[in-house]
């Protein structure tokens, strides 16, 4: 890539992408040495081939993202707000990649190397759209944009295949999901339509059970008999749960009485990042239809209470 057409590039990155640091531009040549600061943002650099030279709380990141593979040379930052500046500045980076909630930072870590905000399409009323766009837009500061054209390539194709997977179940379409995560015995996690799992559901032409207020617009944490009235909706729950959820789950009467327990409409699935990027909504596509159609040889979409867990990770 020219320098014409690598200025192009960051300008047409400007509207939301400011640089901090370095009098607030890149050299003319793409940068190389990479540190990234938020696990989305790993992720994201990671689909389009860019290994960082660091990254923060890289094992909290291999056990919340499983769907993408860090490699081991890259060295470990410490906490994502907390970073060991010494050890980062040591590293000799030319770029530097937070998300918004590293604004405070921006100041210290834009006197060590430039430093981008990526991020934002986790609040975006479409995150998956939005997250697609930001791909693009990083690779092409990174100049690697072929690389991530062929990825969201794959994702629609993957994208594709799902649909024609979910044609085959007969009454899934029809069948009101709620996705959930489990924070405790008495409280849940439920996604709304504007988050990622929510655009996802909307994309493959199934229907978000949870119509009610979100957080941002993105999820309601509510007390687990809320799913009381929906009668007709199937649960689909994110995996491990707790040990104190699966022991709930096994004894308390008050969920017992729910409809959806009551007609087994339970299904668990592999848990995913709902804040990741393309990757992480294509991996929980793949879960998503593999658990509705593991649940299919039973009845429609019935499912049982878990018997056995383990206790969910706290990052």
């Amino acid at each position: 890539m020219n320098r014409r057409a690598w200025l192009a590039a960051l300008l047409g990155a400007v509207s939301t992408v400011a640089v901090a640091g370095a009098g607030g531009s890149l050299a003319t040549s793409p940068p190389k040495r990479i540190v990234v600061l938020d696990w989305a943002l790993t992720e994201m650099l990671l689909s389009i081939g860019v290994v960082p030279v660091g990254a923060a709380n890289i094992a909290g990141f291999r056990r919340s993202f499983p769907a993408s593979d860090l490699p081991r040379p890259v060295v470990d930052l410490g906490l994502m707000f907390q970073p060991n500046l010494e050890l980062l500045l040591s590293l000799k980076p030319d770029l530097i990649v937070v998300a918004p909630a590293h604004a405070t930072l921006l100041a210290s870590l834009g006197r060590i190397a430039p430093t981008v905000t990526f991020g934002r399409y986790r609040s975006s009323p479409t995150p998956y759209t939005a997250a697609c766009a930001e791909t693009l837009q990083l690779a092409r500061m990174l100049d690697c944009a072929p690389r991530a054209a062929a990825l969201l390539a794959r994702a629609a194709r993957m994208l594709d295949e799902a649909r024609a997977r979910l044609a085959a179940l007969p009454g899934v379409r029809g069948t009101p999901l709620y996705v959930v995560r489990f924070l405790d015995e008495t409280h849940l996690r439920v996604y709304g339509l504007h988050s990622m799992f929510g655009e996802m559901l909307a994309i493959l032409g199934l229907q978000n059970a949870w119509q009610g207020a979100t957080n941002s617009g993105a999820y309601a944490t509510i007390a687990f008999e809320a799913l009381a009235p929906a009668s007709g909706a199937t649960l689909l729950y994110q995996k491990p749960l707790p040990l104190s959820v699966v022991n709930m789950m096994n004894t308390s009467p008050l969920w017992a009485a729910l409809p959806l327990v009551r007609s087994g409409r339970l299904i668990g699935m592999p848990g995913v990042p709902a804040e990741g990027s393309v990757v992480s909504a294509i991996y929980f596509v793949r879960m998503l239809v593999d658990a509705l159609e593991q649940a299919m040889p039973h009845h429609s979409l019935a499912g049982t209470p878990p018997r056995d867990g383990a206790q969910e990770d706290r990052t």
